[in-house]
């Protein structure tokens, strides 16, 4: 009999919760770990997930949660569903307890997590998440399509253990080994640069559907992440829906009356993103913004591309997010901020 792998599912955030919950529904071993308070809550009531577009249908889903380390039975695999800021500290824990030899699939937005993770442990597996997810409460978990999950590494993984991996994550969610690892990833930071405006703006509360400001400010930002990435060498990836350059570009440049009907559906797609869970729901004022917009910015000055839109919004949410408690901005408030640089 072949034996089965089992899984840790480190953080029982919108992603780590749903991952969990779709292994679990496929009988693959799986257990969370996350802080007590929401470790009590799962043991004792289980996780429920749900497809935003039918929030009366849940899947319920028993799993077993540990918040402390020393508890935790030795698995096959971690999943690594925390922020790259996290990642450091946690990794050390890890390794501590379970040894630098052990497989992880790290499930992070942006790059930094290739910097740091090969710094504890010998075998990663990288992964682009191409869906979004919300948490409403501890254990429940709205996501607005399953999956897909893209894989790849940067050597120090076997082709066996990759395939029995991916085979495992695709019995609960569709998952596929993308070789070009790195124009995924940066493909999803394109995309996730406009996590910040939409937290300065409090999206998921505040709809900007009627705000041609928005719109110019939205795409303006990813046209020149887009520029950002092609200076930088890298190439587009078409992943999970998300849209595609050309899309983007035509509505950089042509007026928003014609590219309005596409515009609208996507904005449709944007739930509330990690950094407004961050910054809007948990009150912290840690964020994701230095390892997205602060990178893209970086390589901006590296190669020469000028992002007027998104260093005007990097430098008011660096001002906004230290306030406490955070309010949201105005879009004329930003687009006065714009005109003036």
């Amino acid at each position: 009999m072949k034996h089965k792998k089992s899984y840790l599912v480190f953080g029982a955030g919108a992603i780590g919760t749903t991952i969990a919950a779709w292994l679990n529904n496929a009988d693959i071993q799986v257990n969370l770990f996350d802080k007590q308070k929401a470790c009590d809550y799962i043991n004792q009531y289980g996780v429920a997930v749900y497809l935003g577009e039918q929030p009366e249908k849940h899947y319920h889903a028993k799993i077993k949660a540990y918040s402390n380390l020393d508890e935790v039975p030795t698995p096959d695999v971690i999943v690594l569903c925390i922020k790259n800021y996290s990642l450091a500290g946690v990794s050390e824990q890890l390794v501590n307890k379970f040894g630098k030899e052990i497989p992880v699939v790290a499930l992070q937005n942006g790059i930094e997590n290739q910097q740091i993770l090969p710094q504890y442990f010998d075998s990663v597996i990288y992964g682009v998440v191409c869906f979004n997810a919300w948490v409403d409460d501890f254990g429940k978990v709205g996501y607005q399509k399953k999956g897909p999950l893209a894989l790849g590494h940067n050597g120090g993984v076997s082709v066996t253990e990759m395939n029995k991996i991916i085979t495992d994550f695709n019995k609960g969610v569709e998952t596929f080994n993308y070789p070009n690892l790195n124009d995924a990833v940066h493909s999803k930071i394109v995309i996730n640069l406009t996590n910040s405006l939409t937290t300065l703006v409090a999206l998921h509360k505040n709809d900007q559907s009627k705000s041609t400001a928005f719109q110019k400010l939205l795409t303006s930002m990813t046209y020149e992440g887009i520029q950002v990435m092609k200076a930088a060498g890298f190439k587009e990836s078409k992943l999970g829906g998300m849209p595609s350059w050309l899309l983007i570009t035509a509505a950089r440049v042509l007026p928003c009356f014609i590219t309005r009907k596409p515009y609208l559906k996507n904005l449709k797609k944007m739930v509330i993103s990690s950094m407004a869970q961050d910054i809007i729901v948990n009150g912290g004022s840690t964020s994701e913004l230095d390892s997205i917009n602060g990178y893209v910015l970086s390589l901006a000055k590296k190669y020469g591309i000028k992002t007027p839109i998104n260093d005007a919004i990097y430098k008011i949410c660096q001002e906004e997010f230290v306030k406490s408690p955070f309010e949201p901005v105005t879009v004329d408030f930003i687009w006065q901020r714009v005109e003036s640089t």
